[in-house]
């Protein structure tokens, strides 16, 4: 394949993994969406808690990826900011929900 073919390919892969309603990655197939798996206010509220722990210009934190997805973006986020400015306590509990 050459380069352009090869290029076409990458640009086609990422342009049907983009959920075109929030222009988030689009989950795995396979996965359950979080609002799926919690329902839809917990899932809203943990997708807020992300946001407000995410220092990432395009984080996960959204209702259609699974729940795991964003608590792994909270506890990445409060262990990047542990020593030098901490997160508030009841966001980066371990064992905290929803």
């Amino acid at each position: 394949m050459n380069r352009f073919g090869l290029a076409l390919s990458s640009l086609i892969l990422v342009a049907i993994s983009v959920d075109p309603s929030s222009g988030q990655p689009a989950p795995d197939r396979g996965a359950v969406a979080c609002r799926d798996e919690i329902g839809p206010v917990a899932a809203k509220r943990l997708a807020a808690q992300c946001r407000d722990a995410s220092p990432a210009t395009h984080p996960p934190c959204n209702a259609v990826n699974p729940c795991a997805m964003m608590r792994d973006e909270i506890e990445r986020s409060c262990r990047m900011f542990q020593a030098s400015s901490p997160l508030p306590v009841d966001l980066c509990a371990a064992g905290r929900g929803p």
